[in-house]
């Protein structure tokens, strides 16, 4: 009996990490959509509740632009760069108080001209919105800098 309190346990807490299957070069794949509970955004999710607008870009990825994004989603709360290659970063942002762990990732789709963004706590079965705000934050960071549309 233990041993199924704890294995509901975990999986009450654990969450998804990042999307599967990520191939080690270019940026023609999508990112996951969102498990069912209330942790998650995805600009690849169908559901209301998880689905988030795309980042719409002012003009295709560039190198330049690249690096103005991945500085802007670095000043982001707890935020640490896992993986990165050009249009492509898997991103761990922990919280301020008890140093839970989400997971931001960020594709370019250069055919849509648009940054596919993904955010989820690997905690828990709600965010409270924190997901959502980061993604926002994010959008709002770049169309201040000029890299993205309203």
């Amino acid at each position: 009996m233990r041993n199924i309190i704890i294995a509901l346990s975990t999986l009450w807490l654990a969450g998804c990490s990042a999307t599967e299957n990520v191939p080690p070069t270019g940026t023609r794949f999508t990112l996951d959509g969102c498990p069912p509970f209330m942790n998650c955004v995805s600009t690849s999710a169908t559901e209301s509740q998880h689905a988030i607008n795309p980042i719409r870009l002012r003009e295709p990825l560039n190198e330049s632009s690249w690096a103005i994004i991945k500085a802007e989603a670095l000043t982001l709360p707890g935020a640490s760069l896992n993986h990165v290659r050009f249009g492509y970063a898997n991103i761990t942002c922990y919280s301020d108080i008890f140093g839970f762990p989400d997971y931001l990732e960020i594709l370019v789709d250069p055919e849509q001209l648009q940054l596919n963004v993904r955010s989820q706590s690997r905690l828990g079965f709600a965010d409270m919105g924190v997901n959502r705000d980061r993604v926002e934050r994010l959008r709002s960071r770049l169309v201040a800098r000029g890299i993205a549309a309203e």
